[in-house]
């Protein structure tokens, strides 16, 4: 199967890896020591035959013997006696006697050990079998780091890279399966499908339950007003004040459906040029009247009344909706909500100012986060600064809070070139 291709190249790679090990053995036992055998042999057929016998009468002479024999071939030639004491102050390297022999004299045994005086030592053919391997091991190291990096690394970078891309909204794309990695990025893919389908249903019922309940929760707001104008006894006012209370938190609640379903939707500006001293004009019209009801003194000011914005009025007028609401929610008595609007390099400014309690400063960048919530004394929830966010930056502008007194809303709309 096509997702074990990549089982097998670990294996091939461990294949590969052992008969290079296995030819550098070769080739050192093929050019080093293979080399030194037969001259071993030769030697030790020379020497013991011809230069060295195998008994003296005395150890001076089997000393004159060893001693023409170490100059001609080039030889070190050490002497140990039958306790193993070393006669001859030859200094040896750590190494191994290529030729050892008994020789006798006519009072001791003496054990001759002969070694080369040359590069052709033992030990030498053995530093360079270690650096040999030592070279190899660093090649297959460096091709593993190569192959790996090609063949796992590379792959699970693109799987992060979708995951993190999906989070934004960009959907991933399957893959030819030629590894166990496409494998599982192909089945990353089949999780976002149903949960995006997923999703689609959720938003589905949602909408539903919020469309089911608002036609009759309109009719008992409606009927509850008009009630309010009746001659009803003291204890009637009390339930329908009740009622009619109730009601709008719950028709507060179906406003947060409604701004997590625009949330959901595929958002697309419709552009309109308009002038500032005309949103000032639809700021009093839509919020003056009911503020000042509720306690609560509310200016809109500027200094640029004829200059131009190209926004979608729609989304501008939900901007000042949600973000004045947020605000007359958490204000008491003597309550002020104040909009100016200026210049600011080449953006025009808004600046939306409270005098409530404002919002701990531990959190006030997570206002605009989705359905963030905080028990401190100013609850921040829902979706509606995260979509006066997503709006101003789809206008190309930013938006900040910080406290001054009371909380401060400040965004940046690109103001209108000519």
């Amino acid at each position: 199967m096509k997702n074990r291709r990549l089982e097998k190249r670990f294996l091939y790679a461990i294949i590969i890896g052992s008969v290079a090990n296995i030819i550098t053995l070769l080739l050192w036992l093929l050019f080093r020591i293979y080399p030194i055998i037969p001259k071993i042999e030769a030697l030790k057929s020379e020497i013991f035959n011809n230069e060295i016998e195998a008994k003296y009468n005395s150890y001076e002479d089997m000393i004159i013997d060893i001693n023409k024999t170490a100059e001609k071939h080039d030889l070190i030639i050490n002497i140990e006696d039958t306790s193993g004491q070393t006669l001859t102050n030859n200094e040896i390297k750590i190494d191994a006697p290529l030729i050892t022999k008994m020789i006798e004299t006519t009072n001791n045994t003496y054990l001759l050990k002969i070694y080369f005086n040359n590069n052709s030592n033992i030990s030498r053919a053995i530093l360079e079998l270690v650096a040999m391997q030592i070279i190899v091991v660093i090649i297959i190291l460096f091709i593993t780091f190569i192959y790996t990096r090609q063949i796992v690394l590379k792959p699970i970078n693109t799987l992060i890279n979708d995951i993190r891309n999906y989070k934004f909204g960009k959907k991933p794309k399957k893959r030819p399966l030629n590894t166990e990695f496409d494998l599982i990025a192909n089945e990353f893919v089949n999780l976002t499908d149903r949960l995006d389908e997923e999703k689609a249903e959720q938003t589905r019922i949602i909408a539903s339950i919020s469309h089911d309940i608002k036609t009759p929760l309109t009719s008992i707001i409606g009927y509850s007003n008009l009630l309010k104008d009746q001659n009803l006894s003291k204890e009637s006012k009390k339930y329908n004040e009740k009622i009619n209370e109730k009601a709008l938190n719950i028709k507060d609640i179906l406003s947060t459906f409604d701004d997590y379903l625009l949330n959901e939707e595929k958002i697309e500006l419709k552009p309109t040029l308009i002038q500032v001293k005309d949103i000032v004009k639809e700021l009093n019209n839509d919020y003056k009247i009911e503020l000042d009801n509720n306690n609560i003194t509310f200016t809109v000011t500027t200094n640029i009344p004829l200059a131009y914005i190209n926004v979608d009025i729609l989304k501008i007028k939900r901007i000042f909706s949600n973000m004045v609401s947020n605000s007359a929610r958490y204000l008491k008595d003597d309550g002020k909500i104040s909009i100016d609007i200026s210049y600011f390099q080449e953006y025009i400014k808004f600046t939306v100012k409270d005098n409530g309690p404002g919002v701990d400063e531990k959190i006030i960048d997570k206002i605009f986060d989705p359905l963030f919530t905080t028990d401190n004394s100013r609850k921040i929830s829902g979706l509606g600064l995260s979509i006066c966010k997503e709006f101003i930056e789809m206008h190309g502008g930013t938006l900040k809070a910080y406290n001054d007194h009371g909380l401060t809303l400040e965004f940046l709309i690109p103001k209108y070139k000519k």
